[in-house]
């Protein structure tokens, strides 16, 4: 039988072709002034701490297609953001839930990433910039331009204490020969069960990123290596309280090769699990500290052979551990995380080890609301002495709100060390210096 094509693009396209008929078509809009603080420090809170930040401050948009099904431009250019707090969403879907009273509701949305990006590197064929793969460049010069990510979101709000989240996911830099991640994938789908207005307790289940550390960053584009080395999506059921000013979660995670990060020895047992707390302090309207903490027990840093996919290849369990910061001031925003496993990776006889440290200033460009940025980030895993000592990201960039669903962002990324997870005692080089230009556009839908 030959090979079917492709049909990821196509499904993508399709249905954000269809989306968009349908709002043309819609006969009502409700427009709502909303004002929240940057997402990586609001994470969802319902307890009013927040600092007013221009560049968040904007029109956002519901649509109502009929008294059960809407779309929400604000909900889902949070859940689907790449940039911000990635292990907490949940909380997210619990705070919408609440405005749509106890009646169900199903709400949909789209995002499209487009990526256009030059580069030089100063080694022939070692492109370091983490967000593309190691072999997709060759020579010293690259250009690329692609559709980066295509999502596709439905969360449904049943009654007051039920809650279902799912995302579709398009992606040729997140795909591999697997199953879990292929370019057409399923990414996340879980429920969620608590009502915050009612308890501070909550439930979830399914397969989401996992709540361990941060793991977002300050960049309107390229994630921080932080977040490279230490992102994890695996099934999990967990336990969390979230009351405005603390969240702390609880997870049991199914056995086994999850995505990234997550792993365990054994399938068809609850036989690894995760831990993260964060707490949000309010000192004055203008000032803002988040400070967190996470555990990861089963991770990928645990065998004798550096391998994404391999689910039979394990050693000693290896646990991560991550501290994490966030501190407004105003229109100012600085932002520190660490992580780290306990042990050595028997592959380099060194623990892997990432760090970023960041600032970003809020502002306008003709009443557009723009965002500063810069970030550095670090990757280390080996001796001074080894040639896969370290991989190190610079990103200084820039982010313009265009509208309520559409975000412009330019960066140049300064990538330093050549150390991939795959062959990394035989093809690393310590001297590679990769400079790239990386325009992008996010629509959400």
């Amino acid at each position: 039988m030959g090979k079917l094509p492709d049909m990821g693009p196509f499904c993508f396209w399709f249905c954000l072709l269809t989306a968009a008929w349908g709002q043309a078509q819609t006969s009502s809009e409700i427009i709502a002034q909303v004002r929240y603080s940057t997402d990586s420090s609001s994470s969802g809170s319902r307890s009013g701490n927040t600092v007013h930040d221009p560049y968040w401050e904007q029109a956002k948009t519901h649509r109502n297609y009929t008294q059960y099904l809407h779309t929400d431009t604000a909900y889902f250019t949070d859940i689907f953001n790449f940039q911000n707090r990635q292990s907490d969403k949940e909380i997210k879907v619990l705070t919408n839930g609440t405005k749509w009273g106890d009646e169900t509701h199903v709400l949909f949305g789209m995002q499209g990433r487009i990526s256009v990006l030059a580069a030089h590197t100063n080694r022939t064929d070692k492109f370091s910039y983490l967000t593309r793969f190691p072999t997709d460049f060759e020579g010293r010069h690259a250009t690329d331009a692609r559709l980066l990510h295509g999502n596709a979101g439905v969360t449904g709000h049943i009654g007051d204490y039920i809650h279902i989240h799912s995302e579709l996911l398009f992606s040729d830099v997140f795909s591999f020969r697997d199953f879990k991640q292929g370019s057409l994938q399923m990414r996340q789908a879980y429920a969620v069960f608590g009502d915050l207005d009612q308890t501070p307790w909550y439930a979830f289940l399914g397969k989401k990123n996992l709540n361990f550390g941060d793991m977002g960053t300050l960049s309107p584009f390229s994630q921080s290596v932080v977040w490279h080395y230490f992102g994890a999506l695996h099934e999990a059921i967990g336990v969390g309280y979230e009351d405005g000013t603390s969240n702390v979660t609880v997870s049991a995670i199914n056995g086994g090769r999850g995505i990234r990060v997550a792993d365990s020895n054994e399938k068809g047992d609850l036989n690894n699990f995760a831990a993260n707390a964060r707490c949000r302090l309010q000192y004055s309207e203008q000032c803002l500290l988040q400070l967190g903490a996470g555990f990861l027990y089963g991770t990928i840093y645990d065998s004798s052979t550096a391998e994404h996919l391999e689910p039979n290849v394990f050693g000693a369990c290896n646990p991560a551990w991550d501290v994490n910061s966030l501190l407004q001031l105003g229109n100012l925003t600085l932002a520190a995380e660490l992580a780290s496993t306990l042990h050595d990776w028997p592959v380099t006889e060194h623990p892997i080890i990432a760090y970023r440290t960041e600032a970003a200033y809020s502002s306008f460009i003709s009443d557009i609301p723009t965002r500063y940025s810069v970030s550095w980030s670090e990757g280390r895993q080996g001796r001074s002495d080894t040639q896969f000592e370290f991989n190190r990201q610079l990103v200084v960039g820039v982010g313009m709100k265009l509208n309520p669903n559409a975000l412009f962002t330019l960066e140049y990324v300064r990538s330093l060390g050549f150390a991939p997870l795959m062959n990394i005692t035989t093809v690393s080089d310590k001297s590679v210096k990769q400079d790239s230009l990386v325009a992008g556009l996010t629509i959400v839908l």
